[in-house]
């Protein structure tokens, strides 16, 4: 017997267990199943029948959504065993034929085949539009429809086409579905009978007539406005309102003339003037001549508005060291103060029922406001802001300047609202200083420009625009337009 040699006797043991492991471990490993799947699959198929057919569509799998396309088979996959509410979102020009939702049953290691039969109509139809155009002064250059709506995958449309002024018109390819069909592009002496802009309903390769019909008159219209080249130098004029016959209406080359403000029977013009060393009224004649001083005081006096009956002129005046509103008749006698705070009190406008809508900031920032003719009954008429109040001519409508903010910053606008509070407000553009047109249609005022980040904003240009339509247009550069009666 051989003497045992040491470490022999646990070494042997050693390997003697790891072969028994491995052998055992590898019995383990090929006797064991694989482990069952987890999850199933839904294989979606859609067969589309008609016209226009669309080439994408949506999924909905229990509310989640997997996007498509048209002519393959889409498989959803790794589903958890269970029952699923399937159904399929097409263009609106489609529909499935039959139950569109739909339970679905996924069973582990299975997929589950689901057809959607889908029939298509015609995605657009055809607008007929008919234009018929009466009056004088007709537009030479006709006008343009424009149309908007969304397309039958819900994209936004837009198209425009040129109209005569007396003709029909064809536009194909118009998205099924409501639209919206404006006619722009007039001419300020024309106006449409009724609405310029309609809702119609298009069906599927469908034709839908339609007539605007615009009566056109007698192209004289004007506005007064201040415009200057030179810095702090700056005059009246008038122009017409289809941008001919600008003149200078001032002549004192070394004043700065502001604020125009036409008498009700459109004769005679008031406005600011500091051709005396302050600011003070004057009032000229229509075409210029006969330039009379209506106030005189060592503060300044400005921003004049005429009464409905043409006999007493409402201005602001820094006589009582705070702005305060005065009427004064206009041959300069019987001076009243009709605003007594310690506010600032500006702007007034006086309504044909002869009420004055004024600005104030006695509540601490500038709003509108509403008084007698004697300051009495004042009343707040705004309270997010407003300045620069001009009445309709029917005293049913207020305009005025507001601040339309946006996250890089604000900007004024022009703000029409319903004296009554029956109608919301209605954004014109950006700019103030408002002025109504005599028949109540459109509004002239002064076009701002902002930098950037609208730091500054600086009148550029009188521009009028047509309520209840995208038309303006610019008609003089300049500021404070005021429209002749």
């Amino acid at each position: 017997m051989h003497p045992q040699m040491p470490g022999f006797t646990s070494r042997r043991a050693l390997s003697i267990a790891m072969a028994g492991v491995l052998f055992t471990t590898a019995c383990s490993n090929g006797s064991e199943s694989v482990a069952p799947p987890r999850t199933g699959e839904i294989l979606v198929s859609v067969s589309l029948t008609g016209a226009d057919l669309p080439t994408t569509y949506s999924i909905l799998v229990n509310g989640r959504t997997v996007a498509a396309r048209a002519g393959l088979p889409t498989l959803v996959p790794q589903l958890a065993p269970g029952d699923y509410t399937l159904a399929i979102r097409v263009a609106r020009n489609c529909r499935v034929d039959g139950d569109n939702a739909r339970t679905t049953t996924v069973v582990a290691g299975e997929t589950t085949a689901v057809a959607f039969p889908v029939t298509c109509v015609a995605a657009t139809g055809t607008l007929l539009v008919t234009t018929v155009t009466t009056g004088v002064d007709l537009d030479p250059d006709g006008y343009n429809g424009r149309v908007e709506g969304y397309d039958v995958d819900g994209n936004p449309y837009q198209r425009s086409w040129y109209l005569a002024a007396n003709g029909t018109q064809a536009l194909s390819g118009v998205p099924i579905g409501d639209v919206r069909v404006m006619l722009v592009g007039m001419e300020f002496n024309c106006d449409p009978d009724g609405a310029s802009q309609r809702r119609v309903s298009v069906a599927p390769a469908d034709t839908v007539a339609l007539s605007f019909t615009v009566a056109c008159a007698p192209d004289t219209a004007q506005l007064a406005f201040v415009a200057g080249a030179v810095p702090g130098i700056r005059h009246i004029y008038v122009i017409n309102v289809n941008r001919t016959g600008s003149r200078r209406l001032t002549d004192v080359e070394t004043s700065s003339d502001e604020d125009p403000a036409w008498s009700p029977d459109g004769k005679r013009i008031a406005f600011t003037t500091d051709r005396d060393g302050n600011q003070e009224i004057y009032l000229i004649n229509a075409d210029g001549s006969n330039a009379v001083r209506l106030t005189n005081d060592a503060a300044a006096d400005y921003a004049p508005a005429w009464s409905p009956d043409g006999t007493r002129i409402a201005f602001v005046s820094k006589r009582a060291d705070t702005p305060d509103i005065f009427t004064v008749r206009v041959d300069g006698t019987d001076l009243k103060r009709i605003t007594t705070t310690s506010a600032t009190d500006a702007d007034p406008a006086w309504a044909p029922d002869g009420r004055i809508a004024f600005t104030s900031d006695r509540d601490e920032k500038s709003d509108i406001y509403l008084m007698s003719a004697d300051g009495t009954g004042v009343t707040r008429l705004t309270t997010e802001g407003g300045a620069h109040p001009a009445w309709s001519p029917d005293g049913t409508r207020l305009a005025y300047s507001a601040a339309f903010c946006q996250y890089y910053g604000c900007y004024p606008s022009i703000v029409v609202k319903s004296t009554s509070g029956s109608e919301g407000s209605i954004e014109v553009g950006p700019g103030d200083r408002p002025s109504w047109s005599p028949d109540g249609r459109k509004i002239a005022f002064a076009g701002v420009e902002c930098d950037f980040y609208y730091i500054e904003c600086i009148p550029s240009a009188v521009r009028i625009a047509r309520l209840g339509n995208p038309d303006v247009i610019s008609v003089a550069s300049g500021s404070s337009p005021a429209w002749r009666p």
